[in-house]
């Protein structure tokens, strides 16, 4: 009697699956590029002007987003608890083999390379839709830094994994025994009030950059697909934009917003050569998965957003004095992608994402962020009186 043989089916929900994942990933990629090319937030005049309280628009932009996905958390929380529960605790995972000093230090860097390049790791995405030549140094100089922290340094600082006690790993509302959803909309609402009030004490249109006023128009009426194609948007409503995409990930990807590890997946496909593979295993376990690729998925459809905004608004390629020289491209990138390696996150992962799962490590990082950044502007400043804006 001859054997039976048994088929197999093809599991079409599986490719279903991964094709959705990809559309997904990419189409929040657009929307992310897009909110932040119109915020203006890309700019480097705008970043480094906001560590010197000259200009309020990324300020702005940052309160609302984390504001906004305060509020759009605490709506999911109530709705699909287990499914944001399932996400903190890979979120807490994700850190836990980070200290303070790793957030310090690391979110210290962060506001460092911003100052250097004028740009982070997910502006400089938008950058480079925008057509500012100088990001692509910067893109390098990322690439440089994350394989800096892979060969030299990540092997040293991540040996074991920290207690779930530790204080860099507890969130805000645990630690006061209030619900979530209270902290959250509590939070949400400070936060989103503050940037609507800075837009009324600081007008946005007082607040932008003359390059894009010179190329782009403000009157909707006479730009390309009316609003669409203004130059500017209000950065508060922008940033809610954004804020609002980490409830889109969450629900449909079933992850946190975050876009520096863009950089880790892209130089992990090195170890697809056996030797590198075996020689780097921390960063070999970037090289594959779909998982993985979301955030690499994401900086692209970020970088076709932008270049779709600013092709609307006609401030398309924008000028090198948008960006800086060559040197410190290259240097603050590698300083940024080094720095948002140490603190496992950026100003997106860390800053937007880890602040609305209320962590406190994620606080840390952000304040060193900030206070780096502002701190290294200032001293640049009367150092050297004028900054100067570098052509290729």
């Amino acid at each position: 009697m001859a054997p039976s043989t048994v088929k197999v089916p093809h599991d079409n929900r599986i490719n279903f699956i991964d094709i959705r994942t990809i559309l997904y990933s990419i189409i929040f990629g657009i929307l992310f590029g897009f909110f932040m090319n119109k915020g203006t937030v890309f700019v480097a005049p705008t970043i480094r002007k906001q560590m010197l309280f000259q200009r309020f628009a990324m300020l702005k932009m940052f309160l609302a987003a984390v504001g906004t996905s305060m509020l759009s958390v605490a709506l999911l929380t109530f709705t699909s608890h287990k499914l944001y529960e399932k996400i903190v605790n890979g979120y807490i995972e994700h850190n836990s083999r980070r200290g303070i000093l790793h957030y310090i230090f690391g979110g210290t860097l962060i506001g460092l390379g911003m100052i250097t390049c004028g740009s982070c790791p997910g502006t400089v995405f938008v950058q480079v839709g925008s057509g500012i030549v100088n990001s692509l140094f910067t893109c390098l100089g990322g690439l440089l830094g994350t394989y800096f922290y892979y060969i030299f340094v990540h092997e040293q600082v991540s040996l074991e994994k920290l207690p779930s006690s530790s204080l860099v790993l507890r969130r805000i509302c645990d630690i006061f025994h209030i619900h979530s959803i209270i902290v959250h909309t509590i939070f949400g609402i400070i936060l989103l009030g503050l940037s609507i009030g800075l837009e009324f004490v600081i007008p946005w249109k007082s607040d932008l950059n003359s390059s894009l006023l010179r190329k782009g128009t403000m009157n909707p009426n006479s730009a390309l697909g009316h609003f669409l194609g203004m130059a500017a948007w209000p950065p508060s409503a922008c940033g809610a934009g954004v804020g609002i995409l980490q409830l889109f990930f969450i629900f449909f990807l079933e992850k946190s917003l975050g876009i520096s590890s863009a950089f880790t997946v892209f130089a992990a496909q090195i170890c697809r050569i056996k030797k590198v593979g075996q020689a780097l295993p921390s960063l070999n376990s970037f090289a594959y998965g779909l998982k993985n690729h979301v955030s690499l998925l994401f900086a692209f459809g970020a970088i076709f957003g932008s270049a779709l905004s600013s092709s609307l608004s006609g401030t398309i390629p924008l000028g090198a004095e948008n960006g800086t020289n060559i040197f410190s491209s290259i240097l603050g990138g590698f300083i940024l992608l080094l720095g948002a390696r140490c603190a496992g996150g950026c100003t997106s992962g860390q800053g937007i994402s880890g602040m609305t799962h209320l962590l406190v490590g994620s606080f840390i990082t952000t304040a060193s962020i900030f206070g780096g950044g502002i701190i290294f502007a200032f001293s640049t400043l009367l150092s050297n009186n004028e900054w100067g804006f570098y052509n290729l």
